[in-house]
């Protein structure tokens, strides 16, 4: 184990450490700290020697806000928008039934297995509302569900805006 080194008055980056505070969780020596912004916060040696911890969270904001800003990002969250944003109440980007969701296990949108009913549940989001499609034993009914609410709820709003593939 390596020697004590008192930090206190030292700075590192916007926090200048004001003294000893208590071990954290995993018996760490934590530094008092106050930041250019007037906030104090608590950070171990480590953090403040490898510029881990460099601000209370005020840099990580201004930076943010700085990348929000950027023309490159202005320019794709335009174009994301105006591809994907709410059409009649609808976000086309989530409709399209080509997608499937990283968390889906049975491999249909929209079509989930209820535990406590030991049944597949389908169901089919439409203007911000959750509409039931029913319970069904089997997986095929259910994914029948599904395709004919998305026939009648989604498709003419992508035949309307064209984004029919």
């Amino acid at each position: 184990m390596g020697t004590f080194k008192d930090l206190t008055g030292q700075k590192f980056n916007r926090l200048t450490v004001l003294g000893l505070g208590e071990r954290n969780s995993s018996g760490q020596i934590q530094w008092k700290c106050k930041c250019d912004c007037g906030n104090i916060v608590f950070a171990t040696t480590t953090y403040l020697k490898t510029g881990h911890t460099k601000s209370c969270g005020c840099l990580n904001k201004e930076e943010a806000s700085k990348r929000l800003k950027k023309e490159t990002f202005v320019k794709a969250r335009k174009k994301y928008r105006e591809d994907n944003f709410l059409i009649d109440g609808t976000s086309l980007a989530l409709i399209n039934p080509k997608k499937l969701r990283k968390n889906n296990k049975t491999g249909v949108n929209g079509v989930y297995w209820n535990k406590k009913l030991k049944k597949y549940r389908a169901v089919i989001n439409v203007q911000g509302k959750k509409i039931s499609l029913g319970c069904y034993k089997d997986l095929k009914e259910a994914k029948k569900a599904r395709e004919l609410a998305e026939e009648k709820y989604y498709k003419p709003i992508l035949e309307k805006y064209n984004k029919l593939d």
